[in-house]
């Protein structure tokens, strides 16, 4: 298949005039924008109505995101930032995996003290959460758009229990779309009391692109199962950690509960003793990894679920060397495209030292750790008035050039 006359002709360098016309085959076109940076790619619906068709096309956008896995300039970390005392904003910053000076991306305004949490970043776009006003938003750092989804329609209770966000966001890869996951608690209508073990759950699914939330109907993994906020996706299924609790049963049990994007179905997977001390989740390139938040001291355990058809686990000890030197403690964050573990410190770090955000990689083969220095952040805002004043709140994510656009969701 040929493109339409769109591609400019080649010209003399002395009078300008064409000399002959060039035509190229889409499957060339496509071969050659798919190598080139976002940046690049984005310039280039400029040159016709027909590239600018291609490259907005969500395959196009899938074929490019594939390739810049693989190039190292197309990867790179993105730093939500919001400031002590006010919280009435979040500022996005993006910075190479070596680290160098951000670069600000945009802000996204919230109402004064706007209680957030931004979510697992996937295929680089990024989902976030606002207590006040509730609203739910998705980041793409590539094009720097965001946009808000339509309000659900399941109701919610007034207390911290029933309004504290139990979204989870992921990537379905049988159908190449992207989905937010809600879960609603309710109470009983017979029940007297606020507590969680007198609640029952209701799900739905937002696809973007459908402009809507649809409610599913599915079969709860227990008879009592304390949701999380931590629900992380890895090729197509959403884990949870939590606690099996059965009415025959005398002690609880540790369990990771399943969520298939696919299949929309629960399953309830048991926990050895080693990953049942872990209680959070992480994706690891690709895998399922369990770690604690803030370890009690150093070096970190983790756990990562190498063999999903066994559920065969793997110990992994991170031991900082004698010269990384950590405030309190290091925070597991995922891993980058290069196979390394995502580390860092958590915020109060900062007080110690204003004028450089500190960010470590962890090579599991080489059993090394490298530090990255990141400038360029307003920290003074982030942490307030004072050494030790209020803090704002800072997550760090790993991206990679994505170009699916989020217009018309």
């Amino acid at each position: 298949m040929r493109l339409k006359k769109c591609t400019r002709g080649i010209s003399s360098s002395n009078t300008g005039e064409m000399v002959n016309d060039v035509y190229l085959p889409r499957e060339i076109v496509i071969d050659i924008l798919t190598r080139l940076p976002a940046k690049v790619v984005g310039q280039c619906k400029c040159i016709c109505k027909h590239w600018r068709a291609l490259i907005e096309d969500p395959t196009f956008a899938e074929l490019h995101h594939n390739r810049a896995k693989c190039r190292p300039d197309s990867c790179y970390l993105v730093i939500s930032l919001s400031p002590a005392v006010t919280f009435d904003k979040i500022d996005f910053f993006s910075v190479g995996y070596e680290g160098g000076s951000a670069q600000h991306l945009f802000t996204f305004p919230t109402q004064e003290k706007g209680w957030y949490h931004i979510k697992q970043s996937v295929n680089g776009l990024i989902c976030g959460y606002l207590l006040k006003p509730r609203t739910i938003f998705i980041v793409n750092p590539t094009t720097k758009e965001v946009v808000t989804l339509p309000q659900s329609s399941m109701p919610r209770g007034d207390s911290f229990f029933f309004t504290h966000p139990r979204l989870s966001f992921g990537f379905d890869p049988s159908t190449k779309q992207y989905k937010v996951f809600n879960v609603s608690p309710n109470l009983h209508p017979s029940a007297k009391t606020k507590f969680a073990e007198y609640c029952y759950y209701q799900y739905e699914i937002f696809t973007l692109g459908t402009h809507s939330w649809r409610k599913i109907d599915v079969v709860p993994p227990s008879p009592h199962f304390p949701f999380g906020t931590g629900g992380i996706c890895v090729n197509g299924v959403i884990y949870w950690r939590s606690t099996s609790t059965k009415p025959s049963a005398t002690i609880d049990k540790e369990v990771i509960v399943a969520f298939d994007l696919k299949e929309e179905r629960f399953r309830v997977i048991p926990l050895p003793d080693g990953p049942s001390a872990m209680p959070c989740l992480r994706e690891l390139g690709g895998h399922l990894a369990a770690c604690e938040d803030f370890p009690e001291d150093v070096p970190e355990e983790l756990w990562i679920l190498e063999d999903y058809e066994n559920w065969v686990w793997v110990k992994v000890i991170i031991t900082p060397p004698c010269n990384f030197v950590f405030a309190d403690y290091i925070h597991t964050n995922g891993a980058i495209q290069t196979g390394e573990i995502l580390l860092h410190s958590p915020p109060t770090v900062l007080c110690f030292s204003p004028s450089l955000f500190d960010i470590c990689y962890y090579d599991r083969k080489k059993n090394s750790m490298r530090r990255i220095g990141i400038t360029g952040l307003p920290l003074s805002e982030f942490m307030g008035p004072g050494r030790h004043g209020e803090l704002g709140k800072i997550r760090v994510s790993d991206c990679v050039e994505n170009l699916f656009s989020l217009r018309g969701i």
